[in-house]
């Protein structure tokens, strides 16, 4: 009996001892950097993301967003920390992507896509797939989602914009992307580099006296309490997308880069419903604040970037004969 007591007296040692001793399983923390305002719909998106992430994860995985430029205001910064593995993670446009190779300069061009059904066309093709094949490769970024479709860019301008000529002169804020600026130029306008999380004020105190910004910011970023029209140009249709580095990606277990993956996506269709939902919400409040809502015919704007483009292609921005084949797959 006595024999019997001590062996089970061993084996309840041992079995709490296992689990005292073994080790847990630790918490992952990453950061996601960001610019847009804790009230955009991206930064929404964002934290969303997060908590997909952490709920499939059961608490394990933990994403710390960082909005706002709260880890560097100027969205250049973010991308080089990206890829030296200082933060783990970036949602920006893709067009930024750039930085990293520079065919994605293609996506910054104004007028070039009709509309967000054209980008996901593109985003089938070949030419693309090879595009973030080679972010990976050369600059050790990898896109695990890029189906954050945004509502079009416009312009929010301090006096009302409804041809070419209204352009002329206009101080108007651009992201430090040659193609914005250079095009905005050639339209007429003289633009001014400033970042976006400092646009809002840059417009109030009258620094500039214009930008341009996706439909669904402009309400979340308060632009339209510093410049009250509003041109529907349509001019950019580039998705939002998250970035990680490649590298802090590889060495996750295969089941948490499929939760990132999973995530990512089902962040990015709640993030293109969002962004549709709030606008029309927005966009009652901003008419009652006063503000002015301009349908034009943007055919002389585009005609006049085409010509940008081209010049563009010529200096080698973006791989010969690109601009042409994604204008002729539209058609």
């Amino acid at each position: 009996m006595f024999k019997k007591s001590f062996i089970f007296f061993l084996v309840f040692f041992f079995v709490i001892a296992l689990f005292t001793i073994a080790p847990r399983a630790e918490t992952i923390k990453w950061k996601l950097g960001g610019v847009h305002a804790v009230t955009t719909p991206e930064t929404k998106g964002l934290n969303y993301f997060a908590d997909l992430v952490k709920k499939k994860s059961q608490g394990k995985f933990i994403i710390q967003v960082f909005p706002a430029g709260q880890l560097g205001k100027k969205a250049v910064t973010l991308v080089e920390n990206l890829m030296m593995g200082s933060i783990e993670m970036f949602g920006n446009v893709m067009d930024w992507n750039q930085h990293l190779v520079k065919d994605f300069a293609i996506l910054s061009m104004p007028f070039l896509f009709k509309d967000v059904s054209a980008v996901k066309r593109f985003q089938k093709s070949s030419i693309y797939k090879n595009m973030k094949e080679r972010m990976i490769k050369e600059r050790g970024v990898r896109i695990i989602a890029d189906n954050w479709y945004r509502l079009p860019k416009v312009l929010v301008t301090k006096r009302p914009i409804r041809s070419l000529n209204d352009l002329k002169g206009l101080k108007m804020r651009m992201p430090s992307l040659k193609t914005y600026f250079e095009t905005w130029k050639a339209l007429g306008a003289k633009p001014t580099v400033i970042p976006w999380a400092e646009a809002y004020l840059a417009l109030k105190k009258g620094v500039v006296d214009g930008m341009d910004s996706p439909l669904g910011s402009i309400y979340g970023m308060k632009f339209y309490q510093a410049a009250h029209y509003i041109t529907m140009t349509n001019h950019l249709v580039a998705p939002f997308n998250i970035l990680v580095n490649e590298k802090s990606y590889q060495k996750l277990p295969k089941s948490y880069q499929k939760i990132l993956l999973e995530a990512g996506k089902e962040a990015g269709d709640y993030y293109s419903k969002l962004v549709v939902d709030s606008f029309k919400v927005d966009k009652v409040k901003m008419e009652k604040a006063g503000v002015k809502f301009i349908e034009i015919d943007t055919t002389p704007f585009a005609q006049e970037a085409a010509k940008v483009a081209e010049r563009f292609e010529a200096e080698g921005m973006w791989e010969k004969g690109l601009f042409k084949k994604i204008l002729e797959s539209q058609k």
